[in-house]
């Protein structure tokens, strides 16, 4: 995965996601209906790109539909033409993914994906259909990446976890089972353009090698308050840092 894809498709995950606390707990299931997130992307004082997060409940018997979307603009679209979409149907009783599509463009390179998520024929274990690479046996009750990052959002996000400790989510991500680490970092104040924000601070671990010098190199600011939005997100890349603002926020129309 280029340095590119990766940024992108880190920014508009905005990272997240199980703790290490038993997956025999009960949850409460996300309700951020009508929720719509909108971000700025940066590399120093450059815009290289936008950002969506969407949350809409749906018609057609899909449950919720969540979408992600990320695009260059400007210069940054001359030297790199990217286009990401990620997209599922979240049960509204389970809060785990029915479906779910990846598609990304790049210039000259494309990639299409659908998954079917069946989490009920199979008492301890889910079966995940891919078009690319067909019947995955995989374990119970697995988010895909979106799922998961409302998961961690509305279960995982609270002053009882300790500086330090990691959140684990189980998910199902480029065709295999991924485990995705997110770290607390405590709480910090940060300035934006609509003033002073208090937040929690999370690093979703990062792999030290080709991007990242250290383990702790990107970074996500949730509101300290009973929504947690994403207000902020940066990777500090080898090659310098990227920053994603929330621009735009649109609430949720359900009773969350």
């Amino acid at each position: 995965m280029s340095c590119c894809r990766i940024i992108l498709l880190s920014s508009i995950l905005l990272a997240a996601f199980m703790s290490g606390a038993s997956q025999d707990r009960s949850f409460e299931v996300p309700d951020y209906g009508g929720e719509a997130m909108h971000y700025n992307l940066k590399y120093g004082i450059f815009n290289i790109g936008f950002a969506s997060i969407s949350f809409l409940e749906d018609s057609t018997g899909c449950g919720y539909n969540i979408k992600a979307e990320a695009q260059s603009i400007g210069l940054a679209k001359i030297f790199r033409n990217l286009n990401y979409r990620f997209e599922c149907c979240m049960d509204q009783t389970a809060g785990l993914p029915n479906s779910a599509i990846m598609s990304l463009k790049d210039g000259k390179y494309n990639f299409y994906n659908e998954l079917i998520f069946d989490q009920y024929s199979r008492i301890d274990s889910a079966i995940i259909s891919s078009l690319l690479s067909g019947k995955h046996i995989v374990s119970k009750n697995i988010y895909d990446i979106l799922t998961g990052f409302y998961h961690f959002r509305m279960n995982f996000i609270n002053e009882s976890i300790d500086i330090g400790e990691d959140v684990v989510i189980k998910t199902f991500f480029t065709d295999e089972p991924w485990d995705l680490r997110i770290r607390y970092a405590g709480e910090e104040t940060i300035k934006t353009d609509s003033g002073e924000v208090a937040c929690y601070k999370y690093n979703p671990v990062t792999i030290i090698g080709r991007y990242f010098h250290h383990d702790n190199d990107m970074s996500v600011w949730f509101t300290k308050d009973e929504n947690h939005i994403p207000v902020r997100i940066r990777l500090d890349l080898k090659v310098g840092s990227i920053n994603g603002e929330l621009e735009e926020y649109q609430k949720p129309t359900s009773n969350h």
